[in-house]
C-alpha cells in the first residue's frame, strides 16, 4: 500500500468515528491536540489541556518538571519532523488529532488530507513577545471558552508585570541600564533585533549587547565570534543552560568580561520549558530578569513566592520548595 492509499484508509477511519465522539469535539472539552512545537506544549498545558495532548515533541518530553506534572507525556507519541521542517500528515491522522498547532515555518505535506480528516491546523507566528501573546490567545480560542478565560487572566498578568517594571525603572537613564549578553544553547550563540530575546530584554530594562550584530530584519540566532562578545564587555550574562554558564565562568577567554569578573553570570530559569523561549512562562521571565539586573529596585519582589503563585494560578499546581529551587536554579 502506497502513502496515498494509507492516507485514504486513515481518513476513512477518522470519518467513521462514532457520533458521540464527534459531539465531544464540538464541545471542545475532549479535543485531541497535537503539536511538534516543544514550547507550545506548555501553552496548551497552561490553558488546561495538558491531558489532551496526543502528539508531542521529544524535547518537551525531556523537560523534568513537565514529566513530573504530566507524567503521561512520556507515553504520548512524538511527532516526527524532518530536517526540512516537514511533518508527515499520516502520523497526525493516525493519532486521531483534531487540532494541530505548528509554527509558520513548518511545512505540511498534503494539508488538504488533514483538512479532509477533520484536523484543524493552526500555523502561528513566533520569535517575538507579540507573537507569543497572540499565540496564547489564538490557541485558547481554538480550545474553548474555559481556555479563553485563562488566556485573558494570563494577558492581564503579563500587562501587570510590564507596568510594574516600567514604573520601577521609569527614572533609570539609558546609561544606567545593564548591558546583557544572552547565550542560547552554546556560549557563542545569540540573537539581536528583532527577536524574542530582544523583546524580553527590552521589557526588563536591559540593553542587549548583540542588538545590532546581525543584518537588519534578521530573525533567529547565530554563532558570533568570541572577540565580539569580549569587546562588548557585558555587565551581565544570562545563559540558557548551566553547561554554558559553567563554560563561560571557567574559560580563560571569558575572564576579562565584567560579567565574569563580578560574578554576574546567571542560568536562566527553566520550568515546564525554558522561561526565555517560546513559552507562556515568558510573563514571569521579564520579572525575574528585572529583579536580577536591578535587585534594589525590586527588593520587595520574592521570586520564590512569585514562581509558586504563577504556577498555582495558571497551571493549577502547588510546587514544592525543591521544585521551585529547581526552576530558579536549574
Amino acid at each position: 500500500m502506497n502513502i496515498q492509499q494509507r492516507l485514504v484508509a486513515l481518513l476513512l477511519s477518522v470519518l467513521l468515528l462514532p457520533a458521540t465522539g464527534m459531539a465531544a469535539v464540538e464541545g471542545h472539552s475532549d479535543i485531541r491536540v497535537a503539536t511538534p512545537w516543544p514550547a507550545q506544549n506548555t501553552i496548551i498545558a497552561m490553558l488546561g489541556y495538558g491531558e489532551n495532548i496526543v502528539g508531542t515533541s521529544a524535547v518537551a518530553q525531556r523537560i523534568p518538571l513537565f514529566r513530573q506534572i504530566y507524567p503521561g507525556i512520556e507515553r504520548v507519541p512524538a511527532i516526527g519532523v524532518t530536517t526540512a521542517h516537514e511533518i508527515n500528515p499520516e502520523q497526525v491522522i493516525a493519532l486521531k488529532a483534531q487540532l494541530l498547532i505548528i509554527p509558520q515555518n513548518m511545512h505540511l505535506s498534503q494539508p488538504e488530507i488533514l483538512a479532509q480528516a477533520g484536523v484543524k491546523t493552526l500555523a502561528l507566528q513566533a520569535n517575538s513577545i507579540a507573537a507569543l501573546r497572540e499565540r496564547v490567545t489564538l490557541t485558547a480560542k481554538a480550545l474553548g471558552p474555559d481556555a479563553e478565560a485563562t488566556a485573558q487572566r494570563y494577558q492581564r498578568y503579563f500587562d501587570h508585570n510590564i507596568a510594574l517594571i516600567q514604573q520601577r525603572l521609569e527614572d533609570l537613564p539609558p546609561a544606567g541600564r545593564a548591558r546583557v549578553y544572552h547565550s542560547m544553547g552554546s556560549p557563542l550563540k545569540t540573537s539581536g533585533r528583532p527577536s524574542l530575546n530582544q523583546d524580553w530584554m527590552d521589557l526588563s530594562g536591559a540593553v542587549n549587547v548583540a542588538e545590532q550584530w546581525f543584518p537588519a530584519g534578521k530573525r533567529g540566532a547565530a554563532e558570533v565570534p568570541l572577540e565580539k562578545v569580549v569587546t562588548a564587555d557585558p555587565e551581565v550574562i544570562v545563559a540558557m543552560n548551566r553547561r554554558d554558564a559553567e563554560i563561560i565562568r571557567e574559560s580563560a577567554a571569558w575572564q576579562s568580561t565584567s560579567a565574569v569578573r563580578h560574578h554576574r553570570v546567571y542560568v536562566n530559569p527553566q520550568g515546564l520549558f525554558w522561561w526565555c523561549r517560546e513559552t507562556s512562562e515568558e510573563a514571569i521571565q521579564i520579572l525575574w530578569l528585572a529583579k536580577t539586573l536591578y535587585p534594589q529596585r525590586f527588593a520587595d519582589i520574592d521570586m520564590v513566592e512569585e514562581t509558586h503563585d504563577f504556577y498555582q494560578n495558571f497551571f493549577g499546581i502547588s510546587l514544592s520548595a525543591q521544585q521551585i529551587a529547581g526552576i530558579l536554579e536549574p
